[in-house]
């Protein structure tokens, strides 16, 4: 296949996976000035914290082993050893999500009490978001599995599914009865558990018992993905902990208003994530082709070009989407999400950045700079947070983030050399900053 046609082919895969990212991202859009008239910043400020601690323990509960299942999924053609790849990660996947989702259930009086204010009712929100825990992997490993096996529309399909059902019982439990917060969370229950049939069915050829899980396989794709798990702990801290921090600083308006600001930025979100899910199937599977390396060096200016045009619009006019989508009362969020839109690019880049590595299996490097991020982001936050307050938080994740991709394209060159031109890259990069 030729360059163009390699380029092609990632680009439209990105399309398919944005598109999904687009209606997803326009339903949850028309619904913030809803919510933005029913919920107060300091609802936005308990939502925050929730919603960043789940996303931390559904990392922690996938241990990094879908990057091994990716790795390992194009080792061979052969779908017997397949499936065995597949189902090593979803029965150790099930079974520590189970264990994980009772300590949490019954740990839900002691979080409360550490993150959360006395008045709200996060004892039962947590116990809710327990019981999802074990119920949500399927949904997770069908999308995985069907973006592997190259399924994009179906991918697609599935998490458009997901998302018009979270939505959907969320218009009736938030807007229609009124349950406050706790219909947020019946709307993630009750849609997890519509979903688990569903993901089933698109994936069913290669869901065996749990007979299938290969000890000696799980042993070599876990020593592979330990790199990756203070990694993906790394890209939460670096990405998501802001909120934590704020809330020891500063009082649960300023970690609403800081959430609001995410909610924005995540717009940006929609080109880098598309972007990603068509990456790593897209060059896993050309790794043997005699030009993967002229395609993979394209592939970076193309991403700048155009994920940072995206990138770019989205934080010029973050303050003009915040007075079409809220009240007033969230308009200081702009400046936050102006700062985090390029963040979101840099995630991407991370991404870029990590392949040299990951083609030859060589992903300590990777747990180490997201280690030493991680380390910088915490510095940054008790110096900025105190002198800039949820704008400091914003500088520090932007800083902390842009570190990975500078280490690690220095890093992957020295195992997997890729004609990068990255003068050029540096200066498309520089102009969009300013």
């Amino acid at each position: 296949m030729s360059l163009a046609a390699n380029i092609k082919r990632l680009l439209s895969d990105s399309v398919i996976y944005g598109l999904s990212g687009v209606l997803t991202r326009f339903i949850s859009v028309f619904l913030t000035p809803i919510y933005t008239r029913i919920y107060t910043p300091d609802d936005y400020g308990v939502i925050s914290i929730l919603t960043n601690g789940y996303i931390l323990i559904s990392i922690i509960l996938v241990f990094s082993l879908d990057a091994s299942t990716g790795r390992w999924f194009f080792d061979t053609n052969s779908t017997d050893a397949r499936k065995k790849v597949i189902n090593t990660w979803i029965w150790f996947y099930f079974f520590s999500s189970l264990i994980f989702g009772a300590l949490l259930f019954f740990l839900a009086g002691y979080l409360q009490n550490r993150f959360l204010p006395s008045n709200s009712e996060g004892v039962f929100f947590i116990q809710l978001i327990a019981i999802c825990l074990p119920l949500t992997i399927w949904s997770t490993v069908a999308i995985n599995v069907l973006r592997l096996e190259m399924e994009a529309k179906k991918s697609v399909a599935l998490s458009l599914i997901q998302s018009l059902l979270l939505i959907g019982f969320n218009i009736l439990f938030v807007v229609i009865l009124r349950l406050g917060l706790s219909g947020i969370y019946y709307a993630q229950l009750i849609s997890t558990v519509i979903l688990i049939p569903v993901s089933y069915y698109f994936i069913r050829k290669w869901i065996g018992s749990p007979s299938w899980f290969d000890p000696s396989l799980f042993r070599g794709m876990f020593k592979f993905a330990v790199p990756f798990i203070p990694a993906s702990l790394g890209y939460w801290m670096v990405n998501l902990s802001g909120v934590f921090f704020l809330n020891e600083f500063l009082d649960q308006k300023e970690v609403g208003l800081y959430q609001i600001g995410i909610s924005i930025a995540s717009v940006a979100g929609l080109a880098t994530t598309a972007f990603q899910q068509a990456w790593s199937p897209f060059a896993y599977s050309i790794i043997e082709k005699p030009n993967a390396k002229q395609v993979f060096a394209i592939s970076l200016q193309v991403y700048l070009l155009l994920v940072g045009m995206f990138c770019t619009f989205i934080s010029v006019f973050s303050l003009e989407a915040l007075k079409v989508l809220t009240t007033p009362d969230y308009y200081e969020a702009s400046l936050v999400a102006s700062i985090l839109t390029f963040n979101s690019l840099l995630i991407g880049l991370g991404s870029i950045s990590t392949l040299g590595a990951t083609i030859e299996k060589k992903t300590t490097p990777v747990g180490l700079i997201y280690l030493f991020s991680s380390l910088v982001l915490i510095g940054l936050n008790f110096l900025l947070i105190p002198l800039l307050g949820k704008e400091g938080a914003a500088y520090a994740v932007c800083i902390s983030q842009l570190i990975i991709p500078a280490y690690m394209f220095w890093k992957s060159q020295q195992y997997y050399f890729i004609p990068y031109d990255f003068l050029k890259n540096a200066f498309i990069l520089l102009v969009y900053v300013v």
